[in-house]
């Protein structure tokens, strides 16, 4: 199998980091992914980052990006296709390039574009990136040319002609400096060349001797040295290092270095080189250090391909069944492998002196620069499980070992109390010293509490109070601090006091933070007390959980929680500003699994420890932690996010540019992403849609977003990404598109829907006033009628009657002889009969005065003024404004019959020297007048009087009100009367009406009738 060296630089981002070297690989984050997990297609070779962030994999089937999340295969980014999906090289260039190399060519991926030089033919094996950004490759080429520059869109090689002459057969791996100087494997040697310059070979002459085919891994170390690592082994193979031109073998007391078989090699930024084997699996050389980790401690496989190092500091291993990645802990964990006797930490101390003491189930352990280093039971400690470990202020260690108390000083212990002293004392499970120097010690089965002076006994305690006590610490002003078995508080001392917590839960520690802020942990949650306020802190205050083993103080004005979910942090001014304010709660940072972190319950007091340098201890009962607040302290940068594409009802769309949806878009989907390779658990979102969207919507780990009906219109997408909660990162470019409207969602549409319901409601209305039309003809063509018909009454019996009277009467009259009185008085009687007769037809003529169609109103005005003063006394004008226009019968007929009221009375009554009226034919309206200059009245009093039984004002009105006209009138005695009436032309005047609205008004007769006769206008021809 071919091995991969891919050498690649990050000067795009100074903020580059490396994994931790003072630590072991098996103290590492390890992460596996292996073929039948399913992630990966086929077998992997390199690996590259771009500038963006992203991760690709070359597989035999094709290139994968990687977000920290999701493997996404490069086909489904684009249409185009590579020239041969066996990839060999990867390189991701300072512009932002991907370089691919392929068995069959080169291609390059930008922008979202996939481009192939078709200049380079044959397999592309390694890429390089000099300190100016140029890109080199090493091919294998049919013309002897297999280094080559891309320059632009084209490619330049070089070969004997620039002085590049490799022996052997040429050429796998390469390797630069930056500035000019290449060195490359062939089968037997190292080639050595810089530009214009002649090459130069260091051949290895057991290689040759040993005539086994197979390409050299080359790394170059900081100082310079290249080394160089074959995949056989034996003397003068191997691992082999060139200094000053000359082949070294590279020997440790742990390794032999000849005894590698190397596939690949990778010098990281902290300066380790990790070598690659081929049934080995890794090791790693740190300032002659070496350390291993292969199958058996989880690696994929033990035959290892190729290395590559992220901008984060990751380190990435590809093997021949999966991909490996070892990442930095926030938390590191000590175990048996790392020097530990046991896998059983049960209590942990942090000296004065920068040592870390653990007490397991079998030796009292030390931690220091020189490493870890054990006093095992049998040998050095006298007892076997180590229960407790306390300092004192003389720098003294004390440590309990099961029932026995000694001090540990200069390399000896000295027994304070031995196990097999009869005083009663059981298994050490705390220590304190108050401040006036005594020492306290707190023993479980049986629980006792004993006060210890120069090293000696001098009280014991052991009442009900001091039975339950499970944790206790110094109070600084006197007295200890107890922590109670049902999760009380009690103290000793001068001022005796008990607090109630009704927890009913073990107080498993207790610690008395400045300005007297008292703090007890149990599994219910955090004791705080001050001064008699008491507050129990849990997860509903903004702790991550209830439970917590341990508790230690910060020296910045924090407080540790050490929880059976996480290391939590809390500034104490935040516990005391909760304590005296119930409704707030607590901001706190959680460390946590995936942080290295293992919670776990130690079952003595002192489970967490503060080192001067600030570093956390932890005790969980199975391994020894820890933690450096300071060197995390700005670790929580937010990752760079990306809008990667947009999916509307199962079409995919690209990110970026001009991008339209087509009209009735239903379901909207958005992926995005944020590039964080080593902790992706830790990564939350928060996503906006302006235009939707009125503030940000947490998504949590979630990376797509949902929209169902976006309405027409522009939408602008924001993302942002935070790996604390606190630290937002927003990607660089919002995504913009635009919902296209349906028709029926235009402006032009709406403008048709309001102009349709316009024109409905005015049809409607139009359709009202025409029914209400119709009404009112009939009702006044029902009252014409009833007036023709009493016309007709009047005239064919009453008139007939008395007129056959009166001529009897003249019968009678004539046999009277002319000298009697009587014959006078039956002539007068006579005389007025005949008036009575003749005032009898003229009130029939006016019944039925319009029954000639025809008749102009002006006309009828003059008539009537006429017969009102034959003698024309008064002086009349009529005055006619507008073309003349024919009206309607009925409703002339009222004009004419509210007309002849409004003169009769300005005739009669109103003792007028002057009557003007006039007709104005407006367009919409008949507009009539009628002004005196007579006595005048006022008008308010005469309604309010007019008598039953006569029209006067009342009977105008009411035929206005049948016309729906306007009748307006004005009078004040001494100055005259004015009447004015408006009727809508609508009404009063004679329309030609088309046959569509004839069928109209037919339909709608025949619909609202409800028997009153209606007859429809007629139609002037």
């Amino acid at each position: 199998m071919v091995a991969i060296v891919l050498v690649s630089t990050f000067a795009v981002c100074s903020n580059v980091r490396a994994v931790d070297a003072s630590h072991l690989l098996s103290q590492y984050g390890h992460t596996a992914w292996r073929l039948q997990d399913g992630d990966l297609p086929s077998p992997v070779y390199p690996i590259a980052q771009t500038a963006d962030g992203y991760l690709w994999i070359g597989t035999q089937a094709g290139v994968l990006r990687y977000d920290g999340a999701r493997f996404v295969p490069l086909d489904t980014l684009t249409k185009s296709r590579l020239s041969n999906p066996f990839i060999l090289a990867l390189l991701g260039a300072k512009d932002g390039s991907l370089w691919i190399g392929t068995i069959a060519g080169l291609s390059r991926w930008k922008d979202g574009k996939l481009t192939e030089f078709s200049d380079v033919q044959g397999a592309v094996r390694s890429f390089s990136q000099d300190e100016n950004g140029n890109v080199w490759l090493l091919h294998n080429s049919k013309v002897a040319k297999p280094l080559c520059e891309i320059v632009g869109s084209g490619v330049t090689c070089y070969g004997a002609e620039s002085g590049l002459n490799p022996s052997g057969l040429c050429c796998d791996n390469l390797i630069t400096d930056g500035k000019g100087a290449f060195w490359m494997g062939t089968d037997t040697s190292l080639v050595e060349w810089r530009e214009h310059t002649q090459s130069k070979s260091f051949p290895i002459v057991a290689k040759i001797k040993a005539g086994t085919p197979g390409e050299l891994a080359l790394a170059r170390s900081p100082s310079g040295a290249i080394w160089v690592g074959l995949p056989i082994t034996g003397p003068g193979l191997g691992l082999q290092r060139m200094v000053g031109g000359q082949w070294q073998p590279f020997h440790t007391a742990s390794l032999d270095g000849e005894s590698l078989a190397v596939l690949t090699m990778f010098q990281d930024r902290a300066g380790s080189l990790w070598i690659g084997t081929m049934d080995h699996g890794i090791y790693r050389l740190t300032s002659d250090r070496v350390d291993h980790f292969d199958s058996k401690d989880g690696l994929t496989s033990d035959s290892v391909y190729s290395f590559f190092e992220d901008r984060e500091g990751n380190m990435w291993v590809t093997t021949s069944a999966g991909i490996d990645r070892f990442r930095d802990f926030k938390v590191w964990s000590y175990t048996t492998r790392e020097g530990l006797s046991v896998d059983e930490v049960d209590a942990v101390l942090a000296s004065h002196d920068g040592k870390i003491w653990a007490g397991t189930a079998n030796s009292l352990a030390t931690v220091d620069q020189a490493g870890i280093h054990s006093l095992r039971a049998g040998r050095d400690l006298p007892g076997t499980q180590v229960t407790s470990l306390f300092e004192d202020r003389a720098g003294r260690l004390w440590v309990g070992i099961e029932k026995g108390l000694w001090i540990y000083t200069a390399g000896k212990f000295t027994a304070v109390i031995k196990q097999d002293e009869k005083v009663g004392m059981g298994m050490v499970a705390a220590l304190a010293q108050d401040a006036v120097g005594d020492m306290w010690v707190l023993s479980m089965h049986p629980s006792k509490l004993f006060r210890l002076r120069d090293d000696h006994v001098v009280e014991e305690f052991d009442g009900p109070t001091y039975q339950s006590v499970r944790s206790m610490a110094s109070d600084p002003n006197g007295g200890l601090w107890l922590g109670l078995q049902n999760g009380d508080l009690a103290h000793t001392g001068a001022s005796e006091q008990r607090v109630s917590t009704h927890l009913d839960a073990s107080v498993r520690d207790i610690a008395v933070a400045p300005h007297g802020l008292i703090l007890g942990a149990t599994s219910k949650g955090l004791i705080v007390f001050k001064q008699g306020a008491l507050r129990i802190l849990s997860a509903k205050d903004g702790l991550p959980c209830d439970a917590m083993n341990g508790l230690v103080t910060g020296g910045d004005g924090s407080l540790w929680l050490y929880m059976s979910c996480g290391l939590a942090k809390v500034e104490l001014s935040t516990i005391e500003d909760a304590l005296h304010n119930p409704d707030r709660t607590v901001k706190v940072n959680v460390i946590d699994a995936v942080d290295g972190l293992r919670p776990g319950y130690a079952p003595f007091q002192r489970k967490i420890a503060r080192a001067p340098n600030g570093t956390l201890w932890l005790a969980n009962g199975v391994v020894l932690q820890s933690f450096d607040p300071g060197a995390h302290a700005a670790s929580n940068e937010a990752p760079p996010v990306h809008i990667e594409s947009l999916t509307a009802d199962r079409k995919q769309y690209p990110a970026g540019g001009d991008l339209t949806l087509p009209a009735l878009t239903r379901d909207v989907q958005i992926d995005y992403t944020a590039t964080e390779l080593a902790v992706p658990q830790h990564t939350r979102f928060r996503y906006r849609l302006d235009g939707r969207d009125r503030d940000w919507v947490d998504a949590g780990q979630r990376r797509q977003a949902f929209y169902t009906d976006l309405p027409p219109g522009t939408y602008r997408f924001h993302a942002s990404a935070s790996n604390d909660g606190a630290n937002w990162e927003e990607a660089p470019a919002t995504l913009e598109f635009t919902v296209e409207p349906a028709f029926y969602q235009t402006g032009l549409f709406m403008i048709l829907v309001v102009t349709a319901f316009a024109l409905a409601l005015w049809l409607l209305f139009a359709w009202r006033i025409a029914r209400a039309k119709i009404q009112m003809r009939a009702l006044v063509e029902e009252r014409h009628a009833e007036r023709e018909r009493i016309a007709r009454e009047l005239h064919d019996t009453f008139l007939q009657a008395v007129h056959g009277l009166v001529l009897r009467f003249h019968v009678a009259v004539q046999r009277i002889p002319s000298t009697q009185p009587a014959r006078e008085l039956m002539e007068r009687a006579l005389d007025y009969a005949d008036e009575v007769i003749v005032e009898g037809r003229d009130r029939v003529t006016q019944l039925r005065a319009l029954e000639q169609k025809e008749a102009h109103l002006e006309d009828s005005l003059r008539l009537m003024a006429q017969k009102l003063d034959p003698d024309s006394r008064v002086i009349f004008r009529l005055r006619v404004e507008g073309a003349h226009r024919t009206l309607d019968p009925v409703a002339g007929d009222e004009v004419l019959r509210l007309a002849q009221e409004a003169m009769a009375n300005a005739f009669g009554h109103a003792k007028a020297s002057h009557i003007d009226i006039v007709v104005g034919y407006e367009r919409k309206r008949l507009r009539l007048s009628v002004v005196d200059d007579g006595i005048g009245f006022d008008a308010d009093t005469i309604a309010e009087k007019r008598a039953m039984g006569h029209w006067g004002l009342k009977g105008m009105h009411e035929r206005a009100e049948n016309l729906r006209a306007k009748l307006a009138i004005s009078s004040r005695p001494g100055i005259g009367t004015a009447l004015e009436l408006v009727v809508p032309g609508s009404i009063v005047y004679r329309h030609a009406t088309k046959s569509w609205k004839r069928r109209l008004y037919q339909l709608h007769a025949l619909v609202m009738s409800n028997g009153t006769k209606a007859q429809p206008p007629d139609r002037d021809e």
